[in-house]
């Protein structure tokens, strides 16, 4: 009994003893009733403050998107009230009536008429003072035989604060395809759309025996396909490596101002153009390819890149069949754009003589992009703005109205999106405008 009651002692004590050094030890590693009382408070009110900055931001943010979508909503009652207001049954009719004579007013064409054997036409002259002018800053890295200040028929167009300037052009000549490059080259410019129907476009005569193919021709089994890939992000090569690597087209034989094959260059006297890699749009094979293009001065070492979409269905004289193709050609440069790096180089857009088909594209992307900063668009200000700066813009009627239905139309998707169930009003605003914008082809002259 002794012996039992000992050992029941010591493991008492024992388990005193235990408990005694914990405690003992633990307050040089935890903090007491009342510092943990403090530190709880501490912790909480950073945590309630925290939690109030996000709901504060999240307010914020929320409220800043609902200011920007009834912005929106009114810009899109704008656009529409500018088409249901008018006494002309038609878009077209208020075109020829109200737009179609206007003219811009003490304008010079001196450069025009000193290089008529670099226009396609001799019925639209081309302003001096918003004519493209290949300045040469650094002569020495332009290639051989260049001019201080050369000639192209392309002219700038651009709209009060807008976040994206364009630039006009005609198809170039054989002649001028070097011209074209020089020009990207100089304005900086990294993506081009071109509208060209082979066989089709009489105004461009001498690409007709040559019909570009519907669908990008595959790239030649050749090490380049291995060795450079067809990612449009791969860094840019020296001029000899292109030489290697790629295939030489024959001067004579374009089928367009650039190699429409995957590794395969022009030389044209001192620029070297390569199609670096060729994309099909999936979504209709035979409407839009993007290729990206490396452009090379004699002098540079390395290339800069460009892309084309190009753009070989669209009915010279004419409008294409789904408006939702036509959108997708004018928002491809605006998905390629990083919207942080703020103004961006202006886009190049061309037709045949850069009046018409060009012209819509244009219009278009500009009234999509005030509606969506929620600003009304004047249609007709915006008309003179793009003839005053390029004479002979938007021959015939049906581009004009074409470009206001495809932006009506883009802002009809992009209302459904934005709130399935509400905007009633503004959606019977659009279906009403889009009545008054039909698609009537005129005759051709």
């Amino acid at each position: 009994m002794t012996f039992s009651k000992q050992n029941v002692t010591r493991r008492k004590k024992k388990r005193q003893d235990d408990t005694i050094a914990e405690d003992e030890q633990e307050p040089t590693q935890q903090p007491t009733s009342k510092e943990m009382s403090k530190e709880a408070m501490k912790k909480g009110k950073s945590k309630e403050k925290e939690r109030a900055s996000k709901d504060k931001m999240s307010a914020s943010g929320e409220k800043a998107e609902k200011e920007k979508d009834l912005k929106f909503v009114a810009a899109t009652k704008g656009l529409c009230k500018y088409i249901l207001d008018m006494k002309e049954a038609s878009l077209n009719t208020y075109f020829d009536a109200n737009l179609a004579n206007y003219s811009p007013s003490k304008c010079t064409f001196n450069e025009w008429e000193k290089n008529v054997n670099k226009n396609r036409t001799k019925d639209v002259k081309l302003i001096d003072a918003t004519r493209v002018v290949l300045t040469n800053p650094e002569k020495s890295k332009m290639g051989p035989a260049d001019d201080v200040e050369g000639y192209i028929n392309a002219s700038h167009i651009r709209f009060d604060n807008a976040s994206t300037d364009y630039i006009l052009t005609q198809y170039p000549l054989p002649s001028t395809i070097r011209d074209f490059w020089k020009m990207v080259y100089v304005t900086k410019v990294t993506q081009v759309i071109t509208i060209f129907e082979p066989i089709k476009d009489e105004a461009i005569e001498e690409f007709a025996n040559f019909p570009a193919p519907a669908s990008p021709v595959p790239p030649p089994p050749t090490a380049s396909s291995k060795d450079i890939g067809s990612s449009p992000d791969q860094q840019p090569r020296e001029r000899e490596q292109i030489e290697i690597k790629s295939i030489r087209c024959d001067n004579h034989l374009h089928q367009s101002f650039f190699p429409l094959s995957t590794d395969h260059y022009l030389n044209l006297e001192g620029w070297l153009i390569n199609t670096r890699a060729v994309e099909v749009d999936q979504r209709c094979k035979n409407w839009m390819n993007k290729y990206t293009v490396e452009v090379v001065a004699d002098g540079c070492s390395e290339a800069t890149f460009a892309k084309v979409y190009n753009c070989t269905t669209w009915p010279w004289k004419s409008y294409p069949d789904d408006v939702k193709k036509v959108l997708a050609l004018v928002r491809a440069p605006v998905k390629e754009s990083s919207p942080t790096v703020g103004k961006q180089p202006p886009v190049i857009v061309m037709c045949d003589l850069g009046l018409d088909r060009s012209a819509t594209v244009v219009l278009t992307s500009i009234i999509i992009e005030q509606v969506l900063d929620g600003k009304t668009p004047d249609c007709d200000d915006l008309f003179r703005k793009m003839r005053d700066q390029r004479a002979g813009v938007f021959t015939m009627s049906i581009f004009f109205t074409y470009a206001i239905r495809a932006a009506l139309f883009y802002l009809k998707l992009k209302l459904q999106c934005l709130n399935e169930n509400g905007n009633e009003d503004v959606k019977t605003m659009i279906t009403e405008a889009l009545a008054k914008v039909p698609f009537l082809t005129k005759k051709a002259k």
